[in-house]
């Protein structure tokens, strides 16, 4: 029963407290609103009348920015959670001083100003609350959560001002209006135990990776960031602009339902009408936002979504300008108190993710603060000028007007906000481009002796020239000998002082006909150091040999990412002849990911239409391989616990489907689908939720329903474990036996040959065999098997035992298993990284770790995150 409800709500399992308790907060915030905004209408109504609202809707300005100011410096200047126990405070005093003020029975030229005193308190709240509530819960949810979560916060908030509405129709006619407001301190009152539970049992989130344990600056610095954010992002512009014409439109239909509505009716008829009717749009909220808003996101998005409301409004000002009468008054009301509450306020919070994170929360409050305020003193002075001059029709024709209006900016809003959520995800990340911050420092003594070392000969000096920068550091002597054949092999050596001036002889000699050399050539980038690497790159290029392209592919999966660019830029080169192989490159699932998405962008560059033309097939084929992937990691996973390689083996198939993933984001960047491929992989893999969220709520206001319908569940986690049965396990393992993919092919024989006997599991190998077998799995089925006569653990004993060691267990399998090579039983001079792989010691040196990382930024992360205790690093 409970997982059917979760399902039916969207939840995950022990949200229930969560959701419970912020739902509760808002609903008693909201229940107090409900009781102040039905008697203290009614009692403006009744007392002063719906002809002096305009007044009101000049002086809420003044009000508002008395408060937009003194709450958006506290905010910058204390903790939110103090500003939750300040406004509980205030509205208790409020509550009990309008109590007594209208119980004291004042004189009657002071009654006029006590009601519009009442009708400005109200209005402040009405956005007070509203900006608090959500500023507030904010701060405890990333985006994606929030998708999911804030609709149903939004319910208990609808629920509670109906609840409030109620009460005061109910009781309407045996109770004072003064008394509503005491009873508005009560529950504020009753509130204040639960605030203080919520920032107790739950933490907070950060904005960005940056913002954490670090200090925001004083309020001053703020403040001026906030009016940064104004002038720098358009995207706050348009959205100011939309919140502007949205009041606008409000105040202009709040006038009219007024007029009609207080036609023929006392003060506590209208406080019946009003509960009655509050209390049926927040009714109507309660179903929206528990069963309706959260599907419309997910089917429409954000970006559409916030047309409803807009489009709601041009059709209510058209039934008044066609019409009128009070069909078209109570239709203006539930676009005010029902659409505008529970579609359109629901979805600001969500486009309000996309305002600059390092401000959002004081520039949210002088958004609302400012803009609603505004349009109230706009609406207001319009009101006092025309409304004399005008009759409801022509009103109703510049509401028409305005409307139009209000739906073109959602246009551009519309189209700001990929690239707003793209600019939120580059927030906070640390730059590691800047090379003078990366660079050693040295003092001047360290300095003198590198340039000493430097101007030497052989590795020292070249190590030296390299710490120093020295782009022109002496290039030593060229070997003896000028077969070209013989430099290559001398090229292919482990040892660098082996290959001192291979590389300048070789690009010396080589010409466009030596295309014998390119596959050898190939080979060798991985172990060649950056400069050498560099020059090689630039020889494949000049000779240009588009039939070499896999062995190219094949070598650039070793490489870091720069040399991988490297040899993009190379393969782009090549021209028209170079399509066909790398067109085979990019559907080739043989390759390594980081070799498919090098053909990929060498593709787009030399023949878009060919890219274009096979991208939709890859997408949705590597999609449909994670989901596989994901599935079968997932019954990997039950079994998990029988064998060792079981376990790895699943953790291999999830990190491969991960990479599937990567692969069609980078695919859709390279097509054009999506924002900067980098940034929005770094801020998917972030471990806060909130930059995570940004880079999924990019990625789905950015891509078409045929593939979001398919990477949605992958980016969410949402795969459906399969019924565990013998025969499923046996498929999945041969599968990976025969897929191709060296590391899975290694431990599914380790699993296979602990299952089967020795017959069966050849029988099994036979056809793997037949197919061509990589050299590190015919190694390791040796091993197993104990032909190799070795008595040290094998290569997959030392990949578990870094898999589960502290400071390089949460790097990918295949980081660990490339690290894995560097490994000695001895324990070496220099600092190492030590482990026991089944009850032997054997340690990697750090240098070598580092240079295993710089090829594996994964690994890079997680070594940076265990020298870094941040909350969130790396």
């Amino acid at each position: 029963m409970l997982d059917l409800v979760n399902r039916l709500f969207r939840l995950e399992r022990g949200e229930w407290p969560r959701l419970i308790q912020f739902g509760l907060f808002g609903f008693l915030l909201q229940m107090g609103m409900g009781v102040g905004f039905s008697a203290g209408d009614a009692a403006f109504l009744s007392n002063v009348g719906a002809d002096r609202l305009p007044l009101v809707f000049m002086l809420t300005p003044a009000v508002m920015l008395l408060y937009t100011v003194l709450f958006s410096y506290l905010l910058v200047r204390f903790s939110i959670d103090r500003m939750v126990d300040l406004t509980l405070a205030a509205l208790v005093a409020g509550g009990v001083a309008f109590w007594a003020l209208i119980d004291a029975g004042l004189p009657p030229q002071w009654q006029v100003p006590l009601y519009f005193a009442v009708k400005l308190y109200l209005a402040m709240w009405y956005i007070a609350l509203y900006s608090l509530f959500w500023n507030y819960t904010d701060a405890y949810f990333a985006i994606q959560d929030a998708k999911r979560l804030f609709p149903l916060f939004a319910a208990f908030c609808a629920l509670g001002t109906a609840c409030g509405a109620m009460l005061v129709s109910v009781l309407a006619e045996r109770v004072a209006v003064q008394d509503f407001f005491l009873l508005w301190a009560a529950i504020a009152l009753a509130t204040a135990p639960l605030a203080v539970l919520l920032r107790r049992r739950w933490s907070q989130i950060a904005e960005s990776d940056s913002d954490l344990d670090e200090e925001t600056g004083d309020a001053l610095s703020q403040l001026a960031a906030v009016g940064r954010a104004f002038g720098r992002s358009r995207y706050t512009m348009v959205f100011t602009l939309v919140l502007f014409v949205t009041l606008l439109m409000t105040n202009l239909a709040e006038y009219q339902y007024s007029m009609v509505l207080q036609e023929g009716r006392d003060e506590a008829a209208l406080a019946s009408l009003f509960g009655t009717l509050y209390a049926a749009a927040n009714l109507f909220n309660l179903v929206t936002c528990l069963f309706v808003f959260n599907r419309l996101v997910a089917r429409l998005g954000v970006r559409n979504v916030a047309f409803i409301h807009p489009l709601t409004y041009f059709a209510v000002f058209g039934w008044f300008f066609l019409q009128g009468g009070t069909g078209a008054a109570l239709a203006a009301f539930f676009a005010y108190h029902g659409v505008l509450t529970s579609i359109e306020y629901n979805n600001q919070n969500l486009l309000f993710n996309a305002v600059p994170s390092q401000v959002k929360r004081p520039l949210r409050t002088v958004m609302e603060g400012m803009a609603e305020p505004l349009a109230s003193l706009v609406s207001g002075g319009f009101l006092i000028y025309v409304a004399s001059q005008v009759d409801m029709r022509e009103l109703s024709g510049i509401g028409i007007i305005v409307g139009a209006t209000l739906i073109a900016v959602v246009v551009a809003l519309r189209q700001l906000y990929p690239s707003a959520m793209t600019a939120n995800m580059r927030q906070g990340w640390m730059n590691f481009g800047d090379r003078s911050v990366l660079a050693p420092q040295f003092e001047p003594e360290t300095k003198a002796l590198l340039a000493k070392a430097a101007a030497g000969e052989g590795e020292e000096a070249q190590i030296a020239a390299r710490l120093l920068d020295a782009d022109t550091a002496r290039s030593p002597l060229p070997p003896d000998g000028s077969d070209i054949d013989a430099l290559l092999a001398r090229l292919a050596q482990d040892d660098p002082t082996q290959r001192i001036g291979v590389t300048e002889a070789i690009d010396r000699l080589a010409t466009p006909e030596d295309v014998h050399i390119v596959p050898a050539l190939a080979r060798c980038l991985p172990r060649l150091h950056r400069d050498e690497r560099r020059r090689m790159i630039r020889l494949l290029g000049r000779i240009g040999d588009s039939e070499s392209i896999p062995d190219i592919l094949e070598a650039a999966a070793e490489l870091a990412p720069r040399a991988s660019r490297a040899i993009a830029t190379m393969l782009t080169g090549l021209g028209e002849t170079a399509i066909p192989r790398l067109l085979g490159g990019l559907r080739d699932r043989a390759l390594p990911y980081r070799s498919r998405a090098i053909a990929a962008r060498a593709l787009a560059q030399n023949s878009y239409a060919q890219f274009a033309a096979n991208l939709d097939r890859l997408v949705i084929g590597e999609l449909d391989e994670a989901s596989r992937l994901n599935h079968a990691a997932s019954l990997l996973d039950v079994h998990g616990r029988t064998h060792r390689s079981i376990a790895l083996l699943a953790r291999a198939q999830r990190e491969r489907a991960e990479a599937a993933i990567d692969f069609v984001l980078e695919l859709l960047a390279v097509g054009g689908l999506l924002p900067n491929f980098d940034l929005l992989i770094v801020s998917l893999h972030s471990a806060n939720p909130k930059v995570r969220g940004n880079a999924v709520e990019a990625i789905e206001s950015s891509i078409d329903r045929q593939y979001l319908c398919r990477l949605g569940p992958l980016l969410h986690g949402e795969t459906q474990i399969p019924q565990a049965a013998a025969r499923d396990l046996d498929q999945i393992l041969g599968q990976a036996l025969g897929g191709g993919q060296p590391l899975e092919m290694i431990l599914a024989a380790d699993v296979l040959h602990a299952r089967l006997d020795g017959g069966t599991f050849i029988q099994k190998l036979h056809d793997v065999i037949l197919s061509g077998i990589p050299e590190a799995v015919r190694c390791h089925v040796l091993g197993i098997m104990q032909i190799d006569g070795a008595v040290q653990p094998h290569a997959l004993d030392l990949l578990a035992a870094l898999a589960d060691h502290p400071e390089v267990g949460g790097a990918t399998l295949e980081a660990l298993g490339a690290a894995a090579q560097g490994a000695t039983f001895e324990r070496p001079e220099s600092r190492a990284l030590a482990a026991m792989a089944g009850g032997t010691p054997f340690w990697i040196a750090y240098r070598d770790l580092g240079e295993v990382a710089a090829r594996f930024p994964e690994l890079a992360l997680v070594l940076l995150k265990s020298q870094d205790d941040r909350q969130y690093a790396a």
